[in-house]
């Protein structure tokens, strides 16, 4: 699984903040107008191949590992990160598609997911971001489920009337997974990176907690 990692703090807080800013901008026209306009997706994926891309040539420039390969020179850095970018989108659109086929996700969540995948790549953090936007899913569920006082009784009634081609009958319990992924990635990147974006102190070495703890080793001997 491919790992994300950044060359310098202040690229990190860039990187991560225009991420969420995307993502908070599509789950705000989505669940305002109920879709999420395909500019805005376009501009999420374009702006991922170039962070990526200037990422791995910032990198391998000063020699820290890339995905596919050790290191290199910047140019190669450089295409590492765009193929590090390009890979995960047509990945995760493929999934994605085969899902929306299913009819279980919309066409915009199938692309504001692959876009996505662009920052981040197929990276254990993409996986945290999907897992932790399912589980805001199941709470924001839960939460319209109380709050619109749905019992056992009204939900039959609302499905005898979605059987009859009453769609609209769903309208009060409509929700839309783009807001599920903002939140998702805004939790999952502030704490995964938390020491690289240096909003929390970085942990001791073993050797600073030793000294610490036993004082200043003593002198050698001859």
């Amino acid at each position: 699984m491919a790992k994300l990692s950044f060359p310098d703090p202040v690229f990190a807080w860039v990187f991560c903040l225009s991420l969420i800013l995307f993502l908070c901008a599509a789950a705000w026209t989505d669940t305002r107008r109920g879709r999420i306009p395909n500019r805005l997706t376009v501009t999420l994926l374009a702006l991922g191949l170039v962070m990526n891309t200037i990422r791995g040539g910032w990198m391998a420039a000063e020699g820290q590992p890339l995905w596919l390969f050790e290191t290199g020179t910047a140019w190669l850095g450089s295409l590492d990160g765009f193929l590090f970018a390009l890979i995960a989108f047509f990945a995760v659109f493929a999934a994605m598609f085969g899902i929306w086929v299913l009819g279980l996700v919309g066409g915009g969540d199938v692309k504001l997911l692959a876009a996505t995948a662009a920052w981040l790549g197929l990276s254990r953090i993409l996986l945290l971001v999907w897992l932790a936007s399912l589980l805001a899913l199941f709470f924001w569920v839960g939460g319209r489920v109380l709050l619109q006082g749905l019992s056992p009784r009204k939900l039959k009634r609302t499905m005898a009337e979605v059987r009859k081609g009453q769609t609209g009958a769903l309208a009060p319990f409509r929700m839309t997974y783009s807001l599920p992924i903002a939140v998702a990635a805004a939790a999952v990147l502030l704490w995964v990176f938390r020491y690289e974006l240096q909003w929390m102190p970085p942990k001791p070495q073993p050797e600073q907690q030793g000294k610490t703890a036993h004082g200043p080793p003593p002198p050698n001997r001859v």
